[in-house]
């Protein structure tokens, strides 16, 4: 972990990606609002389309977050602790003002946990790494183990929320309804059939795409040729991914209002 605590200089091409997924998500919630919340065509949600494009962009955020959480390790408590804080807000504030677009477990609060888990996570793995003394070297990457058994976790248990493991078209495993009768459980993925959160994210499935990310970071971000490309940066993009939490703070009240103007002219 030293090599790349040495080299934590700030990857401009991730801030790019990161301020691409931010445009992508503006222009996804400003369709909502325009589709949904004023009416205009309540089916767009249902839209494959629709939800591959939704997909993408938790993918991509979290995916990247994960990417950054070694250069950022030092911190890692305070900034999960703050983004659960600012995630509670959003409830709040939400429940108070918008009851019809309540949050809860949304992105932010998501983050903030995934952030705490994987301080956990990154001090059992390395500890496991330098109790067996492998360095990988002349080895299949045990970085890119990890990775492939996340993404399969990832796809087993993506639809945990809706009461089973598997796929829409294989089903392996049907949890019992009594697991997801209690509220509480809502966070890890067992939410109750009257639950309702514009904008959820539970533990499980989204843990397993963070700690995806966690384990590409490790080995990208060590890379000469990667390192390179991240010194230059992207006009525009690169500044916009360096304030994503502002720009996710504030865009849905600023696109709700334009849309609302646009809907009332």
């Amino acid at each position: 972990m030293n090599d790349l605590q040495t080299n934590s200089k700030r990857n401009h091409f991730i801030d790019a990606c990161r301020g691409f997924t931010m445009i992508s998500m503006i222009l996804y919630h400003s369709c909502y609002d325009y589709f949904i919340a004023f009416g205009r065509n309540p089916d767009f949600i249902r839209s494959k389309a629709a939800y591959l494009w939704q997909q993408s962009i938790c993918i991509s955020f979290i995916l990247v977050s994960g990417i950054v959480w070694p250069l950022g390790k030092k911190h890692a408590v305070k900034r999960g602790l703050i983004l659960i804080l600012l995630g509670t807000a959003i409830t709040f504030v939400t429940v108070i003002f918008m009851p019809s677009e309540s949050i809860y477990y949304g992105i932010l609060t998501f983050m903030g946990i995934a952030t705490l888990i994987t301080v956990l996570y990154d001090k059992i793995f390395y500890i496991r790494k330098k109790t067996s003394g492998s360095n990988g070297n002349g080895k299949f990457p045990a970085g890119l183990v990890h990775i492939i058994i996340c993404l399969i976790l990832f796809a087993l248990t993506k639809h945990l929320p809706n009461g089973y493991i598997g796929s829409r078209f294989h089903l392996l495993m049907r949890f019992p309804e009594t697991l997801y009768s209690y509220p509480a459980l809502a966070v890890l993925g067992l939410p109750p059939a009257d639950f309702f959160s514009a904008d959820y994210f539970p533990v499980i499935p989204w843990i397993f795409m963070y700690i995806t990310g966690y384990h590409l970071g490790i080995i990208i971000l060590k890379n000469e040729t990667f390192q390179q490309i991240g010194t230059h940066r992207v006009p525009f993009l690169s500044w916009l991914g360096t304030k994503s939490l502002l720009v996710y703070i504030i865009h849905q009240p600023v696109c709700f209002g334009i849309i609302w103007l646009i809907c009332h002219k």
